[in-house]
């Protein structure tokens, strides 16, 4: 198994959800105080950032939050370990429309890559954004990598709306999901703990 242990980051051994730029963290923070029984790390690019949710989940007295500081597509292709996320959150990532930002956007074949390889079994991603093209490019990519949509996906019932969605999704959020189908090997071992935000 490549990656840094989750026990090694949260010292237990329970299912763990990331979410992709938390921003201010109000999602994390509410999906982590939904369901104390599972582990939420955050990986936010400004270092500023990432120790202002910290802040926030400490005075929560959350537990089972944890943020890091650093690019995304380096964290999760490298230090996150094979099968071992329940769920992945990416939550209105910046658009970066110039061509010349196409490095910088989140929905690539390496990124959707790193996302399916480290998926447990079963587990799912979850993206949103106001631009539908954001969503479709997500989705184009992630089923190159083999995780299935989930049709008729409803919401996470935890995930709020956050101050940024109200500004920005005036016309309407887009949202899509996706999951890892367990293998022909995986298909006979004992199923993960599958609850999820929403107590699913």
């Amino acid at each position: 198994m490549r990656g840094v242990a989750w026990r090694g980051v949260f010292g237990n051994d329970r299912p763990v959800e990331v979410e992709i730029g938390p921003g201010r963290g109000d999602v994390l923070l509410a999906f982590a105080a939904a369901v104390p029984g599972r582990n939420f790390f955050g990986i936010e690019r400004p270092g500023g950032a990432a120790a202002a949710i910290a802040a926030r989940a400490a005075a929560r007295g959350l537990a089972n939050v944890k943020v890091v500081a650093g690019d995304a597509r380096c964290i999760v292709a490298e230090l996150v370990p094979d099968g071992s996320v329940a769920a992945y959150h990416v939550y209105f990532p910046d658009p970066w429309p110039k061509t010349r930002h196409r490095k910088r956007r989140l929905a690539s074949a390496d990124f959707a890559t790193a996302l399916a390889r480290t998926l447990a079994p079963g587990g799912t991603v979850d993206v949103a954004s106001d631009l539908s093209a954001i969503v479709e490019r997500f989705a184009a990519e992630l089923e190159r990598a083999n995780l299935v949509r989930v049709r008729g996906a409803q919401p996470r019932a935890a995930r709020p709306i956050t101050a940024f969605e109200r500004k920005y999704a005036s016309g309407g959020t887009y949202e899509a999901r996706f999951s890892r189908p367990a293998s022909k090997a995986e298909e006979g071992a004992p199923a993960p703990d599958a609850r999820t935000v929403d107590g699913t």
